[in-house]
């Protein structure tokens, strides 16, 4: 993981909490790698881990208190792009989500690994991007997820 140097930029996207907003997202970390110089196959990567997550959070959270929106904060270092997924106005969980531990058996069927969407969405995370990190609210604040990609 590396540290702030002084020279991150960062760009902050705030949405309302709705499945619809998602192209809105995806647009905005295009825009935000293309300007890093990632290649369409990393940037691609990088949408469907996002996508992921988010719909994560969607699905995790049924419940969706007047004004809740997600929060993005794309994160931009010389040599990565980290993506900070959090709840505003809300508690998102992601709790399953970290539950990395437990292994898929291998003779499961496709069918039976759609159950397992919580972790299976978490692997596939991890294979599109360099590093996920999930962290727990505390006092009430959001869980939140972050993916890293890094570039050169």
């Amino acid at each position: 993981m590396s540290e702030n140097t002084g020279t991150d930029k960062e760009v902050i996207l705030t949405v309302p909490f709705d499945a619809d907003e998602l192209d809105t997202v995806r647009l905005t970390l295009y825009g935000v790698a293309v300007r890093m110089g990632y290649t369409y196959e990393e940037i691609e990567d990088l949408k469907v881990a996002l996508t992921e997550a988010c719909n994560h959070a969607l699905l995790q959270t049924p419940e969706k208190p007047p004004g809740a929106a997600l929060r993005i904060v794309f994160t931009m270092r010389p040599a990565e792009l980290v993506v900070r997924l959090e709840g505003a106005g809300c508690r998102l969980s992601f709790r399953e989500a970290d539950d990395s531990a437990a292994e898929l058996p291998q003779s499961a069927s496709l069918d039976d690994r759609q159950f397992e969407s919580p972790r299976l969405g978490l692997y596939l995370m991890q294979a599109l991007v360099d590093e996920v990190k999930v962290e727990s609210g505390t006092g009430g604040a959001s869980d939140r997820i972050e993916l890293y990609k890094r570039h050169g």
